[in-house]
């Protein structure tokens, strides 16, 4: 697989129309591993029945721990 600087290099010499279409392209790509994150945490979280007042609870200790140090 091409490395970034080679893909970066590659983008660069692309005219205006295939650099749309390959950042067309990519955002699927994001957007799908985006999903697919999104589920997979959702599907841990009702397992480990977090709800959202734990949630919010476990950011507000992170939140003072973070002020201590």
């Amino acid at each position: 697989m091409a490395t970034d600087a080679e893909i970066v290099e590659a983008a660069e010499r692309l005219d205006a129309g295939d650099f749309l279409k390959l950042r067309t392209a990519l955002d699927r790509v994001e957007e799908r591993l985006w999903d697919r994150e999104l589920g997979r945490v959702t599907a841990r979280h009702r397992k480990e029945k977090l709800t959202d007042a734990k949630i919010d609870e476990l950011v507000l200790r992170r939140r003072y721990r973070g002020r201590r140090s």
